[in-house]
């Protein structure tokens, strides 16, 4: 059952997506992911299939003048495998304002609002936020590209509620006019929640953290703040006109008082551009 904020966010959501122009740009694609920690846990980590599709509209600058706006929208859906109740929906609406400083460098600045609706209706949760991305072409081959996001995730319960600061940077080289790769690092401070397979696991330290019981994990979730390094790598590829292909893998690594932990992340996608 939806709550309120996520069901208005829906609805607005769906509205905008729908009043678009034809002319605009769209994309529909499916995926398949692979998330060797679900549950975040400090030990006893659980990993998981995704399968998900996506509808997602794109309003980049025409190019003509140095201030331009954008726009993204997009819904999606992902069901897991074995942890049915993590099976979400959601939405985003991102607005921006894009400046070109220097030929083709751009700045771009786009608040955000994003909703997701989780089986697990506790996790269900409305985020507010905003995102600078810079990116530097160096020649016509090689692009240089930086980010910051900021996110301030409202859950259903606090647990699972959280608020971040994320910076990134990634290289990416277009070998051909359809095959590209690209390199990302990228460091976040915030909260997070975490699982142990043991409450009696769980550090002294950790046992003023705000917490409560998750019948989707089976455990006690505890509310910690962390800071968290990924390193990921995603290569691309037309296979036919306006049909993509996309592969990405992600390591990352998170810490905080409760412990340490580290995850594997990949995905592949398949996209029709139109």
């Amino acid at each position: 059952m939806l709550n309120k904020p996520s069901l208005y966010c829906f609805v607005i959501g769906l509205i905008l997506v729908i009043a678009m122009p034809s002319y605009s740009a769209w994309e529909i694609g499916g995926k398949a992911g692979y998330d060797s920690n679900v549950n975040r846990a400090i030990d006893g980590a659980v990993g998981d299939t995704s399968l998900g599709a996506y509808l997602q509209y794109s309003r980049g600058a025409s190019g003509e003048t140095r201030f331009d706006w954008t726009l993204a929208a997009s819904l999606e859906e992902n069901a897991f495998l074995k942890n049915k109740d993590l099976s979400n929906a959601g939405m985003l609406i991102a607005p921006g304002i894009i400046y070109f400083p220097y030929l083709s460098w751009s700045i771009n600045i786009s608040p955000f609002v994003q909703g997701k609706v989780v089986s697990d209706n506790e996790q269900s949760a409305l985020s507010f936020g905003a995102k600078i991305d810079l990116k530097q072409p160096i020649n016509k081959y090689i692009y240089i590209g930086e980010y910051y996001v900021y996110t301030d995730s409202r859950a259903q319960e606090d647990v699972y509620s959280s608020t971040d600061h994320t910076l990134g940077i990634s290289l990416g080289v277009n070998w051909t006019n359809t095959f590209f790769t690209e390199l990302g690092y990228e460091y976040s401070h915030g909260d997070s929640f975490r699982t142990f397979e043991s409450s009696s696991t769980v550090p002294v330290s950790g046992r003023g953290n705000r917490y409560g019981y998750s019948s989707t994990f089976a455990t006690e979730v505890y509310k910690d703040q962390v800071n968290r390094h990924s390193v990921g790598f995603t290569m691309g590829m037309e296979l036919f006109p306006s049909i993509f292909s996309s592969l990405s893998y992600i390591y990352s690594t998170m810490a905080g008082d409760l412990g340490n932990s580290d995850n594997h992340a990949g995905l592949v996608g398949i996209s029709y551009r139109f």
